[in-house]
């Protein structure tokens, strides 16, 4: 929810979560270190890590199955279809995108401390990411795995 909540649009007002987007975005929020790395390779500001987010099972060996296993996505956003949270819209050239709708965004409104909000940090420095391509994004993702 936070990173469509957060990722949807981008500064001028244009839709941009794809099915894609959202799961390479999921990957990578959930990796800080990894991000950080993705952020590098992009050109793009790092962000300040703190020492417990360097050690963690992710970052010494990511699980590169939720990169490329559609599932856990696709269950996430029909349970958020089925609680009335997001809405999708057709593009013809980028397929289906998804955003919250206003109930999702007004349930959003309530993850706002501990946890959630250093997920709101990572999700601020992937927002540098947002007007990028999934294609472009994946190049730097599979730069970042091949260096290690």
């Amino acid at each position: 929810m936070l990173i469509i909540g957060k990722l949807a649009r981008t500064k001028r007002g244009k839709a941009v979560l794809t099915i894609d987007k959202i799961q390479t975005f999921y990957f990578l929020v959930t990796r800080p270190v990894f991000l950080n790395k993705v952020l590098s390779k992009a050109g793009k500001k790092q962000f300040l890590i703190e020492q417990t987010d360097y050690f963690t099972v992710d970052t010494i060996a990511p699980n590169l199955d939720e990169l490329f296993n559609r599932d856990k996505v696709t269950k996430l956003l029909k349970a958020l279809s089925v609680k009335g949270y997001i809405q999708a819209s057709f593009n013809e050239k980028e397929g289906f995108l998804f955003e919250l709708n206003d109930s999702g965004l007004s349930i959003l409104e309530e993850f706002t401390d501990g946890y959630y909000k250093k997920i709101n940090g990572f999700i601020d420095s992937l927002a540098k990411l947002q007007s990028e391509n999934s294609s472009k994004i994946s190049t730097y993702i599979n730069t970042v795995l091949k260096q290690g």
